[in-house]
């Protein structure tokens, strides 16, 4: 595994819930979880950026880059959840980026930690706690869409840059 920039997977065309604008979702997780979340993601019509690191994540987040919204696993193997959010929320770019830490699979122990990860996160910006003991597509969509701006960020710098080239 490498810690090269993510690439964006484009959501599925053929998609039946394909909203009129695509959001990007940044999900990061171990390998095969990630492989099941972006089934869900991109059958619900959004491109998602697989991570797997702290390292992959920002080489895509601190480009040009921007997530609608960022999944983190709540326990990632070699890494901290919570390093991952201080360092968004230091970011003046992703500092309101929205912010789901979900708890897939939490094993024993994490199903004992569940509230002190769920009260940590939320004092350190994480907009949203999901347990999922099993996984649940079409929980994970409904989930997502309560983080969704109304218009995905690509398309409010679109709007922004042409506003600006018209002053």
């Amino acid at each position: 595994m490498t810690d090269q920039e993510p690439k964006v997977e484009l959501a599925n065309p053929e998609s039946k819930l394909a909203a009129k604008y695509t959001f990007r979702i940044l999900i990061m997780d171990t390998v095969e979880h990630v492989n099941q979340l972006k089934i869900a993601c991109k059958n619900a019509g959004h491109s998602v950026i697989p991570a797997h690191t702290i390292k992959e994540a920002f080489a895509f987040l601190d480009g040009k880059n921007h997530a609608d919204v960022i999944i983190c696993a709540a326990y990632l193997e070699d890494e901290s959840m919570f390093e991952f959010l201080t360092r968004l929320r230091s970011n003046p770019d992703h500092k309101n980026s929205m912010f789901m830490t979900l708890a897939l699979e939490p094993g024993p122990m994490g199903i004992r930690v569940n509230d002190s990860t769920k009260q940590t996160g939320k004092h350190l910006g994480a907009d949203a706690f999901v347990n999922m003991p099993v996984f649940d597509a079409p929980l994970l969509i409904a989930e997502i869409q309560k983080l969704l701006p109304k218009v995905p960020w690509l398309e409010t710098d679109r709007q922004k840059k042409l506003a600006e080239r018209d002053i």
